[in-house]
C-alpha cells in the first residue's frame, strides 16, 4: 500500500472543507440536533431480564415459571427494635405491612408477623388465624401471649422473628410484572421493578417507621437502590472525567479551540449515537451506559490532539494557518482513520456475547469511535482554518520539532541502544504475567465486586447476615410427568428429601414449598404434637388436607403447586451472592433433584440462575471477543501494511495490555465481572491506536530516507508526542473511576490505566526494536546514520 497516495487523498479532502468550512459546519449542527431529538426515545433498564436475548433458553424457561406460579421477585423488610412484643412496636409493624400491601403497585400477598396464615384446630378441623389480635393489647400478661402464640410453632417463628425477638421479617409476594410493551408508555415510564423498589424506599425511610430501623431487600428494590445510586455517581464521575480533561487540553494546547473542539466532539459524538439507538428502540443497563461514554471522551480527546498536534507543530514551522491544516488532514487522516477502524473492529468483537448490555457496548462503543474520527478530522481542522496566519518559531523551524519532540527523540535513541535488555525484560514480565493470568475467578459476589462503602450494598449485606433476612431467591421447578402426582406422598417425600439437601448449602438462607403448609395442617389437626409434623402417607389424606386448606380460605399453596397437581416449586432463600458458589449449587440440585425425579423436568429459574448464566456468558464471551479482536486487528494490517509479517508482528506490542489487565486481576484478586470482562478487548482497541501510528509513520519516513534508525527517530519525534499525550489523556478519563466508592468501578479504572500505561510503553519500547529488527520495509537503502545533537 502506498501510503503518499493515501495521503494525496486526505489532502484533497482536507483542501476541499476548508474551502466549504460553512458547509461543513452547517451538516455537523444539522446531524447534531438530529442526534440530539432522538435522546427522547433512548430506554435505559435495570431489569435482569434485559440483560438476555429474547430466545435464550434460561429466559424462555423463567417465563413459562412464571405463567404457571407467578412473579418469582419479592419485595421485602428487614426491621429491627429492643422488643417487637410491646403494643406500639407491634402496631408500627402492623402499619407497615398494611402500608407495604396497599402502596406497591404490584403486592399480591404479604407475610409478617402481624398478618399471616396461623392454623389453629377447630370443630370444623381448622381455622386460620392472626398470632396478632386485631386490637393490639397494652396489658404485659396479653403481650406476653401473643409472644407465646408466636413461637408456639418453630417453624413459623424461624421465618418471622428472630429468637432474641428483636428482628422480624416482612415479605410481600408480588404479581407477575407486565411485558415491556404494556408499560413502556409515555414519556415518564417506570420500569416495573425499579417502580416497586421505589414504593418501598418511600415507605421504609418514613419519619414514623425509623424506630423499627427497616431495612429493604428484594431484587426490584436493589435494582431501584442501584439505579439510584448510578444516577448519582454517573455526572460526578463525567463530570471529574470533564474537568480533568480540560485541564489537560489547556495544557497542552493553550489554545481555545483545542479545548472547546475535543470536547464537543466527545459530546457530540455521544448525543448523535444515542440518539439514532434511542431511534431505533434499543435498550441499555442502567450499570453499562456509562462505559461508552467514558470511552468517548478518551478517544474523542486522544484523536484531536493527534490532529491539534501536528498542526501546531506545522503552524510553528511555517506560519501559514490553511497550509497547516491541509498538511494535517494530508498526515494524519490515515493513521486516525486507521486506527479508529481497528478500535471500532475490536470493539464491535462484543457482539459475540449472547447478553444485550454487551452487545449494547458493542455497537454503542464502536459508533462512538467513528462518529469521534469524523468530527475529529473535519470539525477540528475546519475550526483550525480560522485565523490568522502566523510567524514562524525560530527554535521550531531550525530543529523540526518542540521541546517534548526532542526529548522523545533521545528517548528512542536509548531504547535502540538497549534493545537486547529490553527484550529480555519484556520476556521476563511477560512469563510472570501468564502465570498471575491463570489465577483469574468468574465471580460476582456484591461484597467484593461493589463493596460495603456503598450504602445500599452494606445494608443487603445486613440483611443477609442476620438471623432472618434474605437478599435473593431462586426456585426449582419440578414438571411431573402425569397431572396429580404432585400430591402423591411419595412424591412429596421426595420433595422434603430435596428441601433438606438444599438447606445444606453455604448460600441457602431457607427453603420453602408446599411441604411447610401440609406439614403444618397435619400438625394442627393432631393437637399440634410436633411429631406430626410430617407428611402423612395415605393420598387419600394428603388430599383431605388440601380440601381442609382451602375450605379454611387458605390462599398460599397456589404458589408452591399448580392446579393441575403436577408442577412442585422449591423457593431458596439465599444469605448472600456468589456467582462461582451458586454456580456449584445449581448445578447440584439439579443433579440431586433428576436422582430424585427420574421422570421429571427438573429446571432452576429466577433472577439469580439467571445472572449465574450471564456470568458464564461473559467467562466465555470475553475469551472469545479478545480474540476475534485480535484477529481482526491483525487482519487489517496485514491487508493495510500489504504484509503478514508486518501484521503478525505489530500485534506483538498490543498482547502487553492483555497480558498486564490478566496478569494483575489474578494478582490483586480481582474478579472477573461486568465491568472488568469489557476491559481487555476495550484496551485492545485503543492500544492498537498507538501501534499504527508509529508503524505507518516509520512506513512513511522509511519510503523517504531508507534508513530504519532515521525513520525511527523521526517517528519519536513526529508522532511520539502526540501517543504519549493521548495515552495521558486516556489514563486520566480511567483513573477517574477510582475516585468511585464501588469496588468494580476501582478495578476497572486500576486495570485500565495499568493497560493503557503497558500498551505505551510497549509501543515506545519494544516496537522500535521490532521495528528495526525484522526490518519489517525491506533492505535499507541509505546507511547513514542520524546523530541527534
Amino acid at each position: 500500500m502506498k501510503i503518499e497516495r493515501i495521503n494525496d487523498w486526505f489532502a484533497r479532502r482536507g483542501k476541499w472543507m476548508v474551502q466549504r468550512r460553512w458547509l461543513v459546519l452547517s451538516l455537523s449542527i444539522l446531524v447534531f440536533a438530529i442526534g440530539f431529538t432522538g435522546l427522547r426515545y433512548f430506554k435505559v433498564s435495570a431489569s435482569w431480564e434485559d440483560y438476555f436475548l429474547e430466545d435464550d433458553p434460561m429466559l424462555v424457561k423463567t417465563e413459562e415459571f412464571k405463567d404457571i406460579f407467578g412473579n418469582d421477585n419479592f419485595a421485602a423488610v428487614l426491621t429491627r427494635c429492643d422488643n417487637l412484643f410491646t403494643k406500639e412496636n407491634l402496631e408500627l409493624i402492623r402499619e407497615l405491612t398494611n402500608e407495604m400491601m396497599d402502596s406497591l403497585s404490584y403486592a399480591d400477598k404479604i407475610t409478617s408477623l402481624t398478618d399471616i396464615e396461623f392454623m389453629v384446630g377447630s370443630e370444623e378441623g381448622i381455622a386460620i388465624e392472626q398470632i396478632v389480635p386485631d386490637t393490639i393489647p397494652s396489658d404485659p400478661a396479653l403481650l406476653e401471649g401473643i409472644r407465646r402464640k408466636a413461637y408456639l410453632k418453630p417453624h413459623v417463628a424461624e421465618r418471622l422473628v428472630s429468637k432474641d425477638g428483636t428482628l422480624s421479617w416482612i415479605i410481600l409476594k408480588l404479581r407477575t410484572f407486565p411485558e415491556d410493551s404494556v408499560w413502556n408508555k409515555g414519556k415518564n415510564a417506570v420500569a416495573p421493578e425499579v417502580l416497586t423498589g421505589n414504593e418501598l424506599e418511600h415507605i421504609i425511610t418514613k419519619d414514623k417507621y425509623q424506630k423499627l430501623h427497616p431495612k429493604g431487600t428484594g431484587l426490584p428494590y436493589v435494582t431501584a437502590m442501584k439505579m439510584k445510586w448510578i444516577s448519582k455517581e454517573m455526572p460526578r464521575v463525567l463530570g471529574i472525567a470533564t474537568l480533568i480533561s480540560i485541564l489537560i487540553l489547556l495544557l497542552v494546547t493553550r489554545s481555545f479551540r483545542g479545548v472547546v473542539v475535543p470536547l464537543v466532539t466527545a459530546v457530540g459524538s455521544i448525543i448523535i449515537v444515542y440518539g439514532m439507538l434511542g431511534y431505533v428502540g434499543m435498550t441499555i443497563d442502567s450499570g453499562m451506559v456509562m462505559i461508552p461514554m467514558l470511552l468517548t471522551f478518551a478517544v474523542s480527546i486522544a484523536y484531536n490532539i493527534h490532529v491539534y498536534s501536528y498542526f501546531k507543530r506545522q503552524f510553528l514551522i511555517h506560519g501559514k494557518r490553511t497550509q497547516a491544516v491541509e498538511e494535517t488532514v494530508r498526515e494524519m487522516g490515515w493513521p486516525v482513520l486507521f486506527s479508529a477502524l481497528t478500535t471500532f473492529a475490536a470493539l464491535l468483537s462484543f457482539l459475540a456475547i449472547p447478553m444485550q448490555p454487551m452487545r449494547f457496548i458493542g455497537i454503542a462503543t464502536s459508533s462512538c469511535v467513528m462518529m469521534a474520527f469524523f468530527i475529529a478530522i473535519t470539525l477540528m481542522p475546519v475550526l483550525l482554518s480560522f485565523g490568522k496566519d502566523g510567524k514562524p518559531h525560530p527554535k521550531v523551524q531550525e530543529t523540526g520539532g518542540r521541546w517534548l519532540d526532542r526529548k522523545l527523540e533521545k528517548v528512542g535513541i536509548g531504547v535502540l541502544k538497549h534493545g537486547t535488555l529490553i527484550l529480555w525484560l519484556t520476556g521476563v514480565i511477560t512469563v510472570a504475567l501468564i502465570y498471575q493470568f491463570t489465577k483469574i475467578e468468574t465471580a460476582f459476589d456484591v461484597e467484593r465486586t461493589m463493596g460495603r462503602k456503598i450504602a445500599y450494598v452494606n445494608n443487603l449485606l445486613e440483611v443477609g447476615e442476620s438471623e432472618l433476612g434474605s437478599v435473593y431467591t431462586y426456585d426449582v421447578m419440578i414438571e411431573l410427568p402425569d397431572n396429580g402426582l404432585a400430591k402423591s406422598p411419595e412424591i412429596l417425600v421426595r420433595l422434603d428429601s430435596l428441601a433438606q439437601h438444599v438447606d445444606r448449602y453455604k448460600l441457602t438462607k431457607r427453603t420453602t414449598t408446599v411441604l411447610n403448609i401440609l406439614k403444618d395442617l397435619n400438625q394442627t389437626l393432631h393437637d399440634g404434637d410436633a411429631s406430626y409434623y410430617t407428611i402423612p402417607h395415605n393420598p387419600e389424606e394428603v388430599a383431605q388436607l388440601l380440601l381442609l386448606y382451602e375450605n379454611a380460605g387458605g390462599s398460599e399453596a397456589e404458589y408452591w403447586i399448580d392446579y393441575d397437581y403436577r408442577r412442585l416449586r422449591l423457593m431458596v432463600e439465599m444469605n448472600s451472592y456468589d456467582s462461582g458458589e451458586t454456580e456449584r449449587e445449581l448445578n447440584d440440585i439439579v443433579a440431586h433433584a433428576k436422582k430424585l425425579f427420574p421422570k421429571a423436568t427438573v429446571t432452576t429459574v429466577g433472577s439469580i440462575p439467571q445472572f449465574t448464566a450471564m456470568m458464564q456468558y461473559v467467562a466465555r464471551g470475553q475469551m472469545v471477543s479478545f480474540v476475534i479482536s485480535l484477529l481482526i486487528i491483525g487482519i487489517l494490517m496485514m491487508l493495510v501494511f500489504g504484509s503478514v509479517r508486518i501484521g503478525l508482528i505489530g500485534l506483538i506490542p498490543n498482547l502487553t495490555p492483555a497480558l498486564v489487565v490478566g496478569g494483575l486481576m489474578g494478582w490483586f484478586g480481582y474478579p472477573l465481572d461486568m465491568m472488568t470482562a469489557t476491559i481487555m478487548p476495550m484496551i485492545l482497541g485503543l492500544a492498537v491506536d498507538d501501534t499504527i501510528h508509529f508503524i505507518n509513520h516509520g512506513h512513511l519516513e522509511f519510503d523517504r530516507r531508507g534508513n530504519y534508525r532515521e525513520a525511527i527517530l523521526r517517528s519519536f519525534r513526529t508522532i511520539g508526542t502526540p501517543i504519549v499525550l493521548t495515552s495521558i489523556v486516556i489514563c486520566t478519563n480511567f483513573a477517574v473511576y477510582t475516585t468511585s466508592e464501588s469496588l468494580s468501578f476501582i478495578h476497572m479504572g486500576v486495570l485500565s490505566v495499568a493497560g493503557i500505561v503497558s500498551a505505551l510503553l510497549a509501543d515506545l519500547c519494544v516496537t522500535p526494536i521490532l521495528f528495526q529488527k525484522f526490518n519489517l520495509f525491506g533492505k535499507e537503502t541509505n546507511t547513514n546514520e542520524t546523530r541527534v545533537e
